[in-house]
């Protein structure tokens, strides 16, 4: 049986929203392309929220999941942009996600994850990701 959090990464199409500032976002892209994913990169580092919104060409294809790695600005205000745009299934990076972003995840216009570093998904084999989800698994942390 596939947990949500499992299922999340059986999409086809993913927008990246980052600032730079978690390392594991960038293996995030990595991973998501290698399995051959559809994967836009929305790179917000040194924009303000008004060009932020103001950026088209991040919904520009479909947009099935989205994956939001930033401490630069409030994550809440891009996860309510992105769900008036429509998207509804969001994953908020480990140790991102804030009191705005907790509000929002009973918001039921859409299903956001958070509490999750994503290579604990996507991570494989004996890498440093690998043996993270081996000692969640074993702590019923996964």
């Amino acid at each position: 049986m596939t947990s949500g959090t499992e299922s999340f990464w059986e999409g086809k199409n993913y927008l990246v929203v980052t600032d730079r500032s978690k390392p594991a976002i960038k293996l995030t892209i990595d991973e998501l392309k290698k399995r051959g994913m559809s994967v836009k990169v929305m790179d917000i580092k040194g924009m303000d929220t008004d060009k932020i919104n103001a950026n088209p060409e991040a919904l520009s294809f479909p947009v099935e999941k989205v994956v939001i790695g930033i401490t630069a600005v409030e994550p809440a205000d891009i996860i309510r942009y992105l769900m008036d745009k429509g998207c509804k299934d969001m994953w908020v990076h480990w140790r991102t996600d804030t009191e705005q972003v907790r509000a929002l995840v009973s918001d039921a216009r859409g299903n956001i994850m958070i509490g999750r570093c994503p290579m604990l998904y996507l991570g494989s084999g004996l890498s440093i990701h690998g043996m993270h989800r081996m000692i969640a698994r074993s702590l019923g942390k996964y």
